[in-house]
């Protein structure tokens, strides 16, 4: 029988599951896994939780950004302070996990810290960076498992239909059209264009269209009927969208849409 949980019990769990000096390079430092799960009480909690690497450094710049951009919200949250030696001190270390973790529980309770640019980056950045490397030697597959990860991580803090989760799915997207044995291409395809259904905003919009040519190659590739998909292209056009119905690779349209909306 399933134990129902409090509210105060439900929602997001962040737990540091584990923390290792970093051997790989130097100077040394001290590389924290940090694990999210969701928590429900029912049969619907999380059974695949996500889990990423974080340093110290990338813990202070996420509360040094919220606490310029978001002051009030961050007035009673302590951060602890950087040291100039015994930083692969036990004691230190689980002191600053236990911080990490209450620092993460804060930013989830206020929807403006959550929903910031700031926590966005600190989810993903990293990942993107490796994502954009392996691209660019074509290693779909490795970027596409970094990118699995990184949608499910993203697509527990963000809302379903939020920028950030919304270019997490386009880039999977576009990166599994690129591996023809993908055993879930289908699977990523259907829950993009769901995704879509009912987003206004003109950034997201104009990646629709390059989402719907890169599920047509790989429903054709898959063979399931893309009927549906070339109609709504022929909507599109005969709705005067010319410019933008030419745009149909959505690497490039990702590329165009966050530069512009960096600027």
């Amino acid at each position: 029988m399933t134990r129902a949980l409090s509210t105060q019990q439900q929602g997001l769990e962040f737990k540091i599951i584990s923390a290792q000096i970093s051997q790989e390079s130097e100077p040394r430092y001290v590389k924290y896994t940090l694990r999210v799960t969701y928590i429900s009480g029912n049969d619907n909690d999380d059974h695949s939780p996500s889990q990423i690497e974080r340093r110290y450094t990338q813990f202070s710049n996420l509360y040094n950004a919220l606490k310029k951009d978001f002051p009030s919200l961050m007035s009673n949250i302590e951060f602890p302070k950087k040291v100039l030696t015994g930083n692969f001190d036990d004691k230190l270390i689980l002191k600053r996990s236990i911080a990490f973790e209450q620092l993460l529980r804060h930013i989830c309770s206020e929807s403006k810290l959550r929903t910031s640019k700031a926590m966005e980056i600190f989810l993903q950045e990293q990942e993107l960076l490796t994502v954009k490397e392996y691209l660019n030697t074509k290693d779909y597959n490795s970027a596409s498992a970094i990118l699995e990860n990184s949608f499910k991580l993203i697509n527990k803090i963000f809302l379903d239909r939020s920028t950030a989760v919304i270019f997490t799915l386009c880039r999977l997207v576009s990166t599994i059209a690129e591996i023809p044995n993908h055993t879930s291409r289908l699977k990523w395809c259907d829950l993009a264009l769901y995704r879509f259904d009912g987003i206004s905003d003109s950034d997201l919009l104009e990646l629709y269209i390059p989402l719907i040519h890169t599920c047509i190659k790989i429903y054709k590739e898959e063979n399931k009927d893309a009927t549906n998909l070339e109609k709504l292209l022929q909507n599109f056009q005969v709705q005067g969208l010319n410019d933008i119905y030419k745009k149909t690779n959505l690497f490039s349209a990702l590329n165009e849409a966050e530069k512009r909306i960096s600027e």
